[in-house]
């Protein structure tokens, strides 16, 4: 009879920490990563009343066993790793983890694994958790190497320090990146070019220069003394001519040339094929034109020899020219401002040529010559070599030496740098090199990368959480103060970075929140209720039968 009384304890003490479990679980219900927890009975010994046998042939069937259970107990209080919620915070230094694994921190107490990522920064310029003190650890050598720029961290040590407010050295400009488009209908530098109808003698045949006016074929009545031609139209500058030539049975073609350049100074007469041409010596639009008529004294005035109007044959342009700046810093992290002009050559191919003012120092090789773009607008070659080839030099006021920097235009048969397309020009640059500055702020990375963002606008790499994984999570022990610790059953930590092996992304900005369900802790809450109610009616029922039996004797 007092086995049913032991029994219904058992019973009263299982529920009793079944319920113990889920007012955990919902006292944390807003608790940052919080883990809910569950609770796994199994059945105690039995006692046996009768034993199993076999059964004989033919005589007596088997006799299964007789056993009376004596209660059940907790065995287990599994924790549910599901992810929670993740929640915006906006705070820089907030982390959470979205996937698998754990912060690693470490305490006076030894290391400690954490999902909960509301970190801050002590007064040493560590990062930890300002609840415990906890430092948070680091992994790999990212931040250093000063070779890939500001190095905060000490070998060795797996601390991360982040010494806001510290200062950072300027670097020196080593390489220019240009990117953009130089337009599709971007021109070299042409020359106005007007000319006259070809002239041929003898039926078709090419005139020279030693030609007389009279051979040609477009000569009806005869020049003879007396007969004078008129030139009227405007040079390339614009002024008004009006002039006569005096012809006659001896006047050649280059006569009538040389009477031309008297009149087009700033311009280059000359017979291009049979064609007598007027080119101006500049590029750029101008406003050169010609007509050339016959005196209407002369004997043949009706035939018109040279009663044409000069047509335009080259349409005068000025290269297409694109001006810019950047600046770029010397080894002391000083910033100067280098001037750029990109012009387009009349071979189609483009020159870039910089410039410094005088007071920050001297460009000492400041050409880039060949650039070349294909049909479809893609960078094809630089063929500049020694000055033009695809360096500058530039020699900084109080430096020694010349700094060289490497001027990289995009890959060929590529449009990633520089490329000879769209409709308006449109250049843009990358150049390294920074000027001195501060660390004002920090981000964090999808792989736990800490990136430092300087007054100067630099940004670097400072540190990278270390994030551990474990083989069985299950098995570690509560800390409390949302921390575990390792235990024989969850394995050694393996430490890595985050978004390698199994583990997860790190989202910044960002908390873990409760995974406890509460539609299903209130479900489990009354399932214990009346677990204990029952147990505990057992142990009534054992009650009074009991006090029935002692009532026997009376």
């Amino acid at each position: 009879m007092a086995n049913s009384l032991l029994t219904g304890i058992s019973g009263l003490r299982g529920h009793q920490k079944m319920l113990e479990v889920i007012g955990n679980n919902l006292a944390n219900v807003n608790t940052t990563a919080f883990k809910s927890s569950r609770t796994l009975f199994s059945d105690l010994i039995y006692e046996g009343q009768r034993g199993a046998s076999s059964g004989t042939e033919g005589r007596l069937g088997s006799i299964n066993p007789l056993q009376i259970g004596t209660g059940s107990a907790v065995t287990s209080v599994d924790r549910n790793f599901r992810q929670g919620n993740l929640e915006a915070t906006g705070e820089d230094l907030d982390a959470a983890i979205d996937g698998n694994g754990f912060f690693v921190s470490e305490s006076g107490g030894g290391r400690l694994y954490t999902r909960a990522g509301a970190f801050s920064i002590d007064e040493g310029g560590f990062l930890e958790d300002a609840a415990t003190g906890n430092l948070l650890q680091r992994f790999g050598t990212v931040g250093e190497n000063p070779a890939d720029g500001p190095a905060f961290q000490v070998p060795g040590d797996a601390r991360i320090q982040i010494p806001i407010g510290a200062s950072i050295l300027g670097t020196v400009t080593t390489q220019i990146e240009l990117s953009g488009q130089l337009g599709a209908e971007s021109t070299g530098p042409t020359q106005r070019a007007v000319g006259g109808t070809p002239l041929t003698t003898g039926g078709g045949t090419a005139a020279t220069a030693a030609t007389l006016l009279n051979n040609l074929d477009s000569s009806v009545t005869p020049y003879g003394a007396g007969d004078r031609l008129l030139l009227t139209g405007l040079t390339a500058d614009g002024t008004s001519i009006a002039s006569n030539l005096n012809v006659d049975a001896t006047t050649t073609v280059q006569d009538l040339m040389d009477h031309m350049a008297t009149l087009f100074t700033a311009s280059t007469v000359s017979l291009v094929g049979s064609t007598v041409t007027v080119t101006a010596n500049a590029t750029g639009k101008t406003t050169a034109s010609l007509k050339i008529d016959d005196d209407i004294t002369n004997s043949g005035f009706q035939d018109g020899t040279f009663t044409n109007k000069f047509a335009e044959t080259v349409e005068g342009a000025e290269a297409t020219v694109i001006p810019g700046s950047l600046p770029i810093y010397d080894e002391r992290g000083s910033e100067h401002t280098l001037g750029y002009t990109l012009t387009k050559q009349v071979d189609d191919s483009w020159t870039l040529q910089v410039d410094i003012d005088a007071s920050s120092g001297t460009v000492i090789d400041g050409l880039v010559e060949g650039i070349q773009f294909g049909a479809d607008g893609s960078l094809t070659q630089v063929t500049g070599v020694g000055v033009g080839d695809g360096d500058i030099s530039v020699l900084f006021a109080n430096s020694t030496a010349a700094q060289s920097i490497d001027i990289d235009l995009g890959t060929l048969g590529e449009i990633d740098g520089l490329s000879e397309i769209g409709e308006l020009p449109h250049i843009s640059f990358l150049a390294d090199g920074y000027g001195p500055g501060e660390l004002t702020s920090v981000k964090i990375d999808a792989d736990g990368t800490l990136s430092g963002v300087a007054s100067n606008g630099l940004k670097f790499d400072i540190a990278q959480l270390a994030i551990a994984s474990f083989s069985n999570p299950d098995g570690l022990l509560n800390a409390g103060g949302n921390y575990y610790k390792a235990s024989l059953a969850s394995g050694s930590a393996e430490i890595g970075t985050a978004l390698s092996g199994d583990r997860g992304a790190i989202r910044a900005g960002q908390l873990e929140g409760s995974n406890v369900d509460l539609a299903l802790e209130f479900t489990k809450l009354l399932v214990a209720q009346r677990g204990f109610s029952a147990n505990a009616r057992t142990i009534t029922v054992t009650d009074e039968v009991l006090e029935e039996l002692t009532n026997i004797i009376r």
